[in-house]
């Protein structure tokens, strides 16, 4: 339910708490003072749409935030999850934040999120009836599913085996398109598959070639770099060039030079003894050069033939994979997918059979359905026609409109089956039925709800529900009618209800007196509950205008019927 509303700079609301319980909450005050402001500002933080106008003159920005205790409700902390909202326990916070620039800020529990977000989570918290448009009972698409409710009974295990069939529908057809689609796209498929999987096998790939490659093509590509390195090289360490001493030459000058003062100083032997081992160290690698001087050959055919190799293995990466490996793995997958088809034809029978079988299944479920649904129809009609009548709306039609149900091979099956459902009324006598989104006033709409509301019962998902202008034009007996009704409604979920009755306001489990007040030259709106006494006086005031002991005295008895 609705625990708390707080309204900031909304047209003449400076600052305003509101603090609301479980039961019948009602808000009255002298006309003008303001009621619709709080109706209007709850609208806006239920995703309604914005006017500018709304925000308090001289301000740049207004902001609204409902706090809601959702501990007994089931499917909005699904609805949260889905929109990746940080769920708190038992709590939600909804705000909207509406600038003169035109800019929407919405969050829920601190989270930004967008206004069809906002809309969705708040569609299924509020019922607001009235002028409005924020109430579930008004939108076609949400018929069927409170038709279910009124007769879930009978219904809810029909419908249960009909979506179970569906599902199995579902996934069947979905088998039966992955598996092939039609026989020309399953050739093609075939045909592309085959083309894919010999292009891969046929080019032999090895795991690191690519890399061997790349380094023989560096190599062939410096090949003559190279030769010149081990020729010089060599040539310099045993040979010499021209007027230079071979390299070797001269080291061993050098050995033999300090092998001549050798037993002079024990230092000048380890040093000859170095200059020995770097002698043979400096041998032994000449040796090496020459070898590979002497293996190395260069075959120019040997360059086209790996570059060759190169692209080949880039351009299987351009289709099948950054690098071997991921080809050879879309290798695996292709040959997989191709035997699937390949067996598809007796795939496709088997499934084409069971598709057949769970077809007329969910068919002859389906018709059930509808028929269990015609019926409740009738009951629902007659339950909801009576309420009307007791809400003085003597004149008033009402029909569930069913749309027509094709045959089995042009169904198209849904998870609540074939019915597509939507309420028609009219008020007046002699005037055709219409869509309920299309009656009159704001109070004849809000009565509607009212009788929707009694039927539905404890069925009903919304938990809050708010009525605004129900007591347009109505008196009397059928005042008392409207009080009754609401209250009951009240024992098991919240309401909160904007009124001039003061039938009405006498059934309050809270009253709240709405004020307009003029403080430092400015118009000022203020909202604040009532005690006993102030509850009386306000009753008074609403059923004759004036606080006599006599006005007293019979607000005093309207209370204690109410609760009696």
């Amino acid at each position: 339910m609705l625990t708390h509303l707080y309204i900031n700079n909304i047209a003449l609301i400076d600052e305003l708490n509101l603090d609301f319980d479980a039961g019948l909450n009602v808000l009255s005050g002298e006309t003008g003072a303001g009621k619709s402001i709080i109706v209007d500002s709850l609208n806006l933080v239920l995703g309604e749409r914005a006017d500018r106008e709304l925000i308090k003159a001289g301000q740049e920005k207004a902001k609204v935030e409902a706090t809601f205790d959702i501990k007994n409700h089931v499917n909005i902390v699904h609805v949260l999850e889905k929109n990746k909202v940080e769920t708190m326990i038992d709590e939600l916070v909804l705000s909207r934040e509406l600038g003169t620039s035109g800019k929407n800020i919405c969050r829920a529990n601190g989270s930004l999120i967008t206004l069809s977000v906002l809309k969705e989570i708040s569609d299924c918290l509020v019922d607001i009836h009235g002028q409005h448009e924020h109430q579930t009972l008004l939108h076609s698409k949400n018929h069927m599913g409170f038709l279910d409710r009124y007769g879930s009974e009978k219904i809810v295990p029909i419908l249960k085996k009909v979506k179970s069939l569906f599902h199995e529908y579902s996934s069947i057809k979905k088998s039966i398109g992955l598996l092939c689609g039609d026989e020309n796209e399953r050739e093609r498929n075939l045909e592309l598959l085959r083309f894919q999987i010999d292009e891969i096998t046929n080019s032999n790939l090895k795991d690191g070639e690519e890399e061997d490659l790349t380094l023989e093509k560096k190599r062939l590509y410096a090949a003559e770099k190279i030769i010149d390195v081990f020729s010089k090289s060599y040539d310099g360490l045993f040979e010499g060039q021209e007027d230079n001493f071979a390299i070797l030459d001269k080291f061993k000058d050098i050995i033999n030079l300090f092998a001549s003062i050798g037993d002079i100083d024990e230092k000048y032997v380890k040093i000859h003894e170095r200059l020995n081992e770097a002698y043979y160290m400096m041998e032994e690698t000449g040796m090496d050069i020459r070898s590979l001087k002497d293996e190395f050959f260069y075959d120019p055919d040997a360059l086209l033939e790996t570059e060759s190799r190169l692209n080949e293995i880039n351009n299987l990466k351009r289709k099948y994979g950054k690098d071997i490996s991921e080809i050879n793995e879309y290798l695996v997958r292709s040959e997989t997918e191709y035997q699937r088809l390949v067996n598809a034809e007796e795939q496709l029978e088997d499934l084409t059979h069971k598709l057949n079988l769970t077809t007329d299944q969910l068919f002859s479920a389906s018709m059930d359905l509808s028929l269990e649904r015609k019926m409740t129809a009738k009951i629902f009609e007659r339950a909801l026609l009576k309420e009307l009548n007791d809400l003085g709306m003597k004149d008033a039609e009402f029909e569930v409109y069913f749309s027509t149900i094709p045959k089995k091979d042009d169904a198209e099956f849904s998870i609540n089956g074939l019915d597509k459902v939507e309420f028609y009324i009219t008020l007046n006598l002699g005037q055709p039925l219409k869509p309920l989104a299309k009656v009159a006033s704001g109070g004849e709409i809000s009565r509607i709800m009212l009788a929707f509301k009694n039927i539905l019962g404890n069925t009903d998902e919304i938990l809050t529900n708010v009525f605004d202008e129900i007591d347009s034009g109505i008196s009397g007996s059928i005042a008392n009618v409207v009080a009754n009704k609401l209250s009951s409604i009240a024992k098991k979920r919240q309401v909160i209800c904007v009124t001039h009755l003061a039938q009405i306001a006498a059934y309050a489990d809270l009253n709240f007196l709405i004020k307009k007040y003029v403080e430092d030259g400015n118009t000022v709106t203020s909202t604040y509950p009532l005690d006993y006494q102030g509850k009386v006086e306000e009753i008074a005031r609403l059923a004759g205008g004036t606080n006599t002991e006599l006005s007293i005295k019979h607000a005093k008895e309207m209370i204690e019927e109410a609760f009696n």
